[in-house]
């Protein structure tokens, strides 16, 4: 028995061994004083190759750096990843690059040497009892593993090395080279049962670009590398590897190359199978409870509250009925900075998955400064402020920032103009100068013949014939509003509206505020007016339907949108996080009334880029992307 276990415990051991010399990439940690040239000469290779296997190695390493280096060991003719595995049957062992293969009913010499690609002579030499009693059934036959040529030079073109970093899983890298988990594990063989191990290097796809048609762009002022990546849908990551020098930051007059890389940015998130599944689930949100009375029907706060509160609970029934085991516990902040600092520094905080709130972005802050560095994902909930300056990379910004519905808009523009009259309007404020200067750098790439009228008011005031004088004649129109100030806003649509049919003239603005919803949709529509939004519901859609009934019959009253909102985002995130922890990549997704598609921010943290843009349609809104 002691001879048994000994035999197995050296086979493991043997096994291992010849796995680890099979790896064609190794890592490696830079010790101090070490340069790429220094690793470069001890490896007999050039700094360039070493940089094309570690790209995010920008200048050089430093010490306790983890590198991918050519594994001198490795010969690909003893590899079997670079053999065609699929005429192993369920039985047969490999050990040491062979087969060991159990003959089976009705196999013949004949037949076997044809499925593994094997010589008699050969055969018979691996095996001297098959030369002295024959092929019989049951019997082990001891076969040489065939190596491809071609699979190996497929490979080498196809494919490249990748470091597995911390918290990485199977799902965020397949979905980041957008292949399925099955062709990912079919390049790599062994995560299919081992899984991915921190540190270690995995074949992944290599990442096609098109390098015909490479945009040139002169950075302005003010622009973020946040900014460019939503301006030409590129993560961060992809312009900082086409240009190593944003790596440094983003510097006014700095010449960079936009990649066209091929891929595809319509990756829908399928909801997956959640039975038996559990999450641990923290809820801090401003009920006020310590207050002596309170007053649900004045207090907006209260409402809204109270509201976001019971949807999601709604979303938590919904996956319990599913089969999710969800371990709830809901604090109560009382919108206080104090309180959120206290609450959040309990120990508990750090078996939490995730911290649906606090609501608002002072509490937002301090929270996620205090679980900078623990498990849990802080889900802010309603401020649109920008959180970039946060440093939490489990920080979700739920709501667009105001930048993002002007990005967003902008896109839509440049990809739908066709060679239209463009005019924009602005009002006098500050912030509208601000966003008057982004856009109009925009708009003036579109517009090759600088022909972009613009009228601004003079003393508060546009004279109505101003409006006729700068959109007479047969031509289309795009008119672009700039402003937030409700008379500004309210005197431009008024004077649109009572324009001639024969004006063929489509409004866009870039936020669409309360001043808005004092306008007439009459006016609205006659000026086809569009508009960017994070919200937007189907009443008449069957999904609502249900939501609503379920939630009269359970809370007795209609659902408001902070009750469908909270429906929304927690279950969208649950739904999510139950699939993988990896948010960025995994697609979009579009619920009762809002639509979530997670992507990087500049501080690492992660922003809701799900938007819609909306259109009057006569006085229907029609969804346009």
């Amino acid at each position: 028995m002691k001879k048994l276990k000994l035999f197995i415990a050296l086979f493991f051991i043997g096994l291992t061994v010849t796995f680890a010399q099979q790896k064609k990439f190794i890592t490696y940690k830079v010790v101090e004083g070490e340069t790429i040239q220094s690793i470069s000469k001890t490896l007999s290779i050039t700094p360039y190759d070493l940089l094309k296997l570690n790209p995010d190695v920008k200048d050089n390493v430093k010490a306790n750096d983890i590198i991918i280096i050519p594994n001198k060991e490795y010969n690909p003719e003893t590899d079997i990843e670079n053999s065609d595995l699929s005429i192993i049957g369920d039985k047969d062992i490999i050990v040491d690059n062979y087969i060991y293969h159990e003959v089976l009913k009705k196999e013949t010499l004949y037949s076997l040497l044809k499925k593994f690609e094997v010589s008699i002579d050969e055969l018979n030499t691996l095996n001297p009892l098959l030369v002295k009693g024959g092929l019989k059934q049951g019997q082990i036959l001891k076969i040489p593993v065939k190596i491809t040529d071609q699979l190996i030079l497929e490979k080498e073109k196809l494919t490249q090395p990748y470091l597995v970093k911390s918290k990485e899983t199977k799902f965020s890298i397949a979905k980041r080279y957008g292949v399925t988990i099955a062709f990912l594990e079919e390049l790599n063989p062994k995560i299919k049962e081992k899984g991915l191990q921190y540190d270690d290097v995995i074949l992944v796809p290599v990442k096609t670009i098109d390098n015909s048609g490479v945009q040139i762009h002169k950075i302005q002022k003010k622009e973020t590398l946040f900014g460019l990546s939503n301006k030409y849908g590129l993560s961060q990551e992809e312009l900082i590897t086409a240009n190593p020098q944003l790596e440094d930051g983003v510097i006014e007059g700095m010449i960079i190359e936009i990649p066209n890389i091929i891929k595809d940015d319509n990756i829908n998130f399928v909801d997956g199978d959640v039975y038996d599944k559990n999450l641990d689930i923290a809820m801090m949100l401003p009920f006020l409870s310590k207050r002596d009375s309170l007053d649900f029907e004045n207090d907006r706060l209260l409402h809204i509250t109270t509201d976001f509160y019971f949807g999601a609970l709604m979303a938590m029934d919904s996956l319990k009925h599913q089969g999710l085991s969800i371990n709830l516990k809901v604090y109560d902040t009382e919108n206080s900075e104090f309180v959120s600092k206290k609450i959040s520094s309990r120990s508990e905080f750090d078996n939490y998955d995730a911290v649906i709130g606090p609501m608002f972005f002072k509490n937002v802050k301090v929270v996620s400064n205090n679980l900078s560095n623990k498990n849990p994902f802080i889900l802010s909930l309603i401020s649109t402020k920008d959180h970039s300056k946060i440093p939490n990379k489990n920080l979700i910004q739920e709501a667009a920032t105001k930048e993002n519905l002007s990005l967003k808009m902008l896109h839509y523009i440049k990809s739908n103009y066709s060679n239209q009259k463009m005019l924009i309007i602005t009002d006098e404020s500050t912030e509208s100068s601000f966003y008057f200067n982004q856009i109009q750098k925009e708009l003036s790439l579109l517009d090759t013949l600088h022909q972009i009228k613009i009228i601004k008011p003079v003393k508060g005031y546009i004279k109505p014939d101003i409006f006729r004088k700068n959109l007479e004649g047969e031509n289309e129109f795009w008119v672009f509003l700039v402003g937030s100030d409700e008379a500004f806003i309210r005197d431009v649509l008024n004077n649109l509206g009572v324009l001639p049919e024969e004006n063929k003239l489509t409004l866009f603005s870039f936020e669409k505020n309360k001043s808005y919803d004092r306008i007439s949709n009459i006016f609205l529509s006659r000026v086809n007016f569009h508009y960017p939004t994070s919200e937007y519901l189907d009443r008449n859609s069957k999904a609502y339907k249900n939501f609503k009934s379920k939630f009269i019959r359970k809370y007795h009253s209609t659902p408001s949108k902070y009750a469908i909102k909270g429906f929304d985002i927690t279950y969208d995130i649950l739904m999510r996080l139950v699939q993988d922890r990896e948010l960025i990549y995994q697609g979009t997704s579009q619920r009762l009334a809002s639509k979530y598609k997670f992507i990087e921010n500049t501080s690492g943290g992660i922003i809701n880029q799900g938007i819609f843009i909306i259109k009057y349609d006569g006085l229907e809104l029609k969804v346009v992307d």
